[in-house]
């Protein structure tokens, strides 16, 4: 997790055993550990970061981590000479101002935290909390929770790509079987890369491609 993780791939590695992962691009991962075992976060943009595969971690089979953005030594700034007039107003307007994007830092403009998100990094706060929270189903009961809003905001950005109307005179569902077969495609598939800018034409072919499967269960139902 980091404020700023929207579509970043960080390198998993398990130093014991010299296997590693990638994360998907919300973050999620999976990677086989042994208790005792040495994971290492690492990534152009953040600081590395080492975890050790603790009894209780081992035991629940769960880690959330927090990354750090990394800071990147130059080793040279030029200041350019600009005769400034001593009118802060005219000054200020007469500067180009664009360190952040040329020193590589990410602007926050990420959305805020979901409640669900902020209540699973609390649990991370401590061995004690995260283990309570297993015990008594909290932590199963977020991790639900935040599977189905992940899914809700895959299905609300997928009904925006293609008008209502195409689904009942092209593909002949129902209007009020729509968000059914929505839900049904980003279930079942990775419909993800097809919601990116410029796959509209293929998000199209695939709702072409598996509706007739959607429409069959419909009928066995």
């Amino acid at each position: 997790m980091n404020d700023s993780l929207d579509e970043s791939f960080i390198n998993i590695i398990n130093k014991s055993t010299h296997t590693g992962t990638i994360n998907s691009s919300d973050g999620e991962f999976e990677i086989r550990v042994r208790e005792g075992d040495t994971l290492e976060f690492s990534s152009i943009q953040y600081e590395k970061l080492k975890v050790e595969i603790s009894e209780l971690l081992f035991e629940t089979a769960y880690l959330e981590v927090m990354l750090v953005p990394g800071l990147t030594q130059l080793d040279e700034v030029k200041i350019s000479n600009i005769s400034l007039s001593g009118n802060l107003a005219g000054d200020i307007g007469n500067i180009e101002v664009n360190a952040l994007p040329n020193f590589g830092i990410a602007r926050r403009n990420m959305p805020e935290r979901t409640i669900i998100e902020r209540k699973m990094t609390a649990y991370g706060g401590s061995p004690v909390d995260l283990l309570l929270g297993y015990l008594n189903g909290d932590i199963k009961m977020l991790k639900k929770a935040r599977k189905n809003e992940k899914l809700f905001s895959l299905v609300e950005k997928a009904k925006k790509i293609v008008p209502g109307s195409y689904y009942s005179e092209e593909l002949n569902i129902k209007e009020d079987s729509i968000m059914n077969f929505l839900y049904y495609c980003a279930e079942k598939y990775n419909i993800r890369p097809l919601l990116q800018e410029g796959m509209e034409l293929e998000f199209v072919k695939f709702l072409k491609k598996h509706a007739s499967e959607f429409l069959e269960l419909q009928e066995m139902d």
